[in-house]
């Protein structure tokens, strides 16, 4: 797992001066302050241009199948599983060994090839600002985001889902250590979110831990409240409300002339609900009160609760997570 090689990732990349892209599982491996470390859009924006990629622990799916490939690529990649290296599209040279050693590895091989790369900081601060404009249309889950981020200390562990501000979280959300970003990896499952962050919870009681959720999402394990008290697992957890599967129901909306079916949400008010299962419960109507109300949940030594109501929030999908073929 590259989660486990953080720091030889860290030296390869130097070495190399390579960019290195994560995505859901894979934020964290490299500090998002490292002048190295970018997003999927910003990755995408160099792709074009690559000669070699190093897929550390990764399937590269969206990279191969998605954004292209063709003869001036070449791909190596590093995985526990030769079964995994066949699976998309076969590498130029498949390496069957723990990332760790297998990055150690090269960094002492490295010196001996390769002279000292030029800092390519600049160039890589250029193109993430360009990412970030791109970004720009999607504000709202972007407010929620930097709210989250503010309030979350460094070291606090962030357990995604599938719901609006989760999405851009992959994109847009800043990640310092391994191990902080917790997603559901290629299975994309909905409801995962919160009985998941009771896990992380009880396995690291002394982080502090956040689960966003969606109201859809979230009722999936709604009753997972019980076990948080019974247990005391003080997980801190957002609920954000639109009424609605909101993704779902803007798809049906974009692609069926604003006709719905079976998207719309009878929802309880989920701060009362969680005072009645004896959570915390709280509200947050704006992304400065939902950093304010998380703030104070972090100094609780209690499981908590906090539902913000939201609208609709703008689409990611069409511009910005289902990025164009650029090559092949």
């Amino acid at each position: 797992s590259a989660q486990d090689a953080s720091e030889e990732v860290r030296r390869v990349a130097e070495m190399l001066e390579a960019p290195v892209c994560g995505f859901r599982l894979g934020r964290g491996v490299l500090d998002s302050r490292h002048h190295l470390s970018i997003t999927m859009p910003t990755g995408h924006r160099l792709w074009k241009d690559v000669d070699v990629v190093l897929g550390v622990g990764t399937r590269m799916q969206p990279h191969q199948q998605l954004w292209g490939t063709d003869k001036d690529l070449k791909i190596i990649r590093i995985d526990l599983s030769a079964e995994e290296m066949d699976r998309i599209v076969k590498p130029n040279v498949a390496i069957v060994a723990n990332a760790a050693d297998a990055l150690n590895s090269l960094a002492e091989a490295l010196p001996k090839r390769n002279a000292a790369r030029t800092s390519r900081k600049e160039e890589l601060d250029e193109a993430r600002a360009k990412t970030m404009e791109m970004l720009s249309p999607l504000a709202p889950q972007l407010a929620y985001i930097d709210a989250i981020r503010s309030a979350l200390p460094e070291d606090g562990i962030f357990v995604e889902e599938l719901t609006q501000v989760s999405y851009i979280s992959r994109l847009a959300m800043p990640v310092y250590k391994p191990r902080t970003f917790i997603a559901s990896g290629y299975q994309g499952t909905l409801g995962w979110g919160f009985a998941t962050g009771l896990g992380v919870k009880a396995a690291r009681p002394d982080s502090p831990v956040l689960s966003i959720n969606g109201d859809g999402g979230f009722m999936f394990n709604v009753q997972e409240m019980s076990t948080a008290v019974r247990h005391g697992i003080n997980l801190v957890t957002v609920v954000f409300n639109d009424g609605a599967f909101g993704n779902v129901q803007r798809i049906q909306k974009l692609n069926y002339g604003n006709r719905t079916i079976a998207s719309d949400l009878a929802n309880p008010d989920f701060s009362k609900l969680a005072d009645s299962f004896g959570v915390a419960g709280m509200r947050a109507t704006s992304p400065d009160q939902l950093r304010e109300r998380l703030e104070d949940a972090f100094k609780m030594n209690e499981p908590v609760l906090i539902e913000a109501p939201v609208g609709e929030m703008p689409d990611p999908w069409g511009s910005v997570l289902n990025l164009p073929r650029v090559r092949g």
